[in-house]
């Protein structure tokens, strides 16, 4: 018992670490609890190191995923190396900011080497409920938040300045969410805990309309699209089993019953799920030219900023820049397009674009293996999560930017690594 709680331990230092955010904005942000500004979240991640870290550290520790680490660690290396011998001409950034970028993720990436392969499932298990508190938090927090109004992007505001929230941060954890309690549910032989896993996927859904985020619910979209793509058949026919039949109804019948005596919660679904389309509307329109509705077809303002990123690089980086700028770029950090994908090339060059474009190459051929042939559970979790990291090398983020380095390093840590203690099972789809 004491072992497997250990474990627990070692899993919520995980979740902390590479999905900090959510609860760092309720604590910090919504109830004014603890220092402001970085300060707080560099604690949080100590604690979740301390959690994660085991009392003895001279015993087995586990590889990660080679590839990545070797593409994601020549980018780190190339990037300090940037930092420190061809600044931005701008100037270069704080210096104890930066350091801590280095650091805190290869600090993660060892410590996380000592959690066994063969006990991810207990890291999804811990998920579940720690994305469900942060949902939980966010709902009441809003309630309690002043600066807030009906028909924003839920999010909280932040405390140093109240006009500014990070609604991705709630999107994307309310994505990990439905993830998680679908995996664990198609895992769970209880029917109790079944119907209870498959409500908090139902509860995340709404959290993630109400975050209103395009590439989280696109990325959701995508993920629904290549399940039933890999798992039509097998749906059709488990569909009318009693036990699904049985299930379905249990849970249909408690979501009606709870939208029936909270009608204002689907009044808000379906105004914000309406604001979206609209919104939607608008980024086809922006990229493409393409009237999606008459009504719609508006500029969106978000968007504009990344085609002009890809003008710069077209028009001005690569069209008027001098041979030596295209092959080693204009200096650390000397650009911000929010499109990581092209930020490297004109910050870092050609060797820097390779670099880090050849992590997500690698990653997005790992996850068409894990579809297939899950290394386990959280090795499945990263591969349909792989699909917003994806979308993300086009619409936010740096090449050097902490949370998302973070990110990579879970990827790195288990993503298509199989267990020494059991054999690859046959290639075939795993249902999720």
């Amino acid at each position: 018992m004491w072992e497997e709680l250990k474990y627990y331990r070692q899993a919520l230092g995980i979740n902390m670490l590479w999905n900090a955010y959510p609860i760092v904005f309720i604590v910090r942000d919504g109830f004014g609890i603890g220092p402001q500004g970085s300060t707080f979240t560099i604690l949080y991640w100590a604690v979740g190191l301390a959690l994660l870290m085991p009392l003895n550290i001279f015993r087995t520790v586990f590889l990660p995923n080679q590839t990545l680490f070797v593409c994601w660690f020549s980018f780190l290396v190339l990037g300090w190396v940037y930092w420190k011998y061809y600044p931005s001409p701008a100037g270069s950034p704080e210096r104890l900011r930066e350091t801590l970028t280095y650091i805190i993720p290869v600090v993660f990436l060892f410590a996380s080497m000592y959690y066994p392969n063969d006990k991810t499932n207990i890291v999804l298990k811990v998920m579940v409920f720690y994305t469900l508190v942060a949902s939980i938090g966010l709902l009441y927090s809003l309630t309690k938040d002043p600066h807030w109004t009906f028909g924003e992007r839920a999010a909280i505001k932040f405390a140093a300045n109240t006009q500014n929230s990070n609604p991705h941060a709630y999107a994307n954890n309310a994505l990990c969410s439905i993830l998680s309690a679908l995996l664990v549910a198609g895992r769970t032989k209880n029917w109790i805990f079944k119907i209870c896993y498959f409500l908090i996927a139902i509860f995340s859904v709404g959290v993630l309309i109400l975050a209103r985020t395009n590439m989280s619910l696109i990325g959701l979209g995508v993920m629904i699209l290549i399940y039933v793509t890999l798992h039509g058949r097998g749906m059709v026919v488990s569909i009318f089993k009693p036990r699904v039949l049985a299930i379905a109804a249990v849970v249909y019948g408690i979501v009606a019953f709870l939208l029936s005596q909270f009608q204002f919660a689907s009044y808000a679904l379906g105004v914000y799920f309406n604001t979206f389309m609209s919104r939607f509307g608008s980024v086809i329109y922006t990229v493409t030219g393409v009237e999606v509705d008459q009504k719609t077809a508006s500029i969106d303002h978000s968007s504009v900023n990344r085609v002009y990123s890809f003008k710069y690089v077209f028009e001005v980086f690569l069209g008027e820049g001098s041979l030596g700028t295209i092959l080693f770029g204009e200096g650390y950090k000397a650009q911000f397009f929010d499109v990581p994908a092209i930020e490297a090339l004109v910050n870092q060059g050609i060797l820097g674009f390779i670099l880090f474009n050849s992590f997500f190459v690698v990653m997005g051929f790992t996850a068409l293996q894990q579809f297939f042939r899950p290394a386990n559970e959280v090795s499945l979790f990263l591969a349909y999560f792989s699909i917003i990291v994806l979308i993300a090398l086009f619409s936010g983020a740096r090449p050097q930017d902490l949370s998302m380095w973070l990110v990579y390093v879970m990827f790195i840590r288990f993503f298509g690594v199989y267990s020494t203690q059991k054999a690859k099972s046959t290639l075939q789809p795993q249902p999720a």
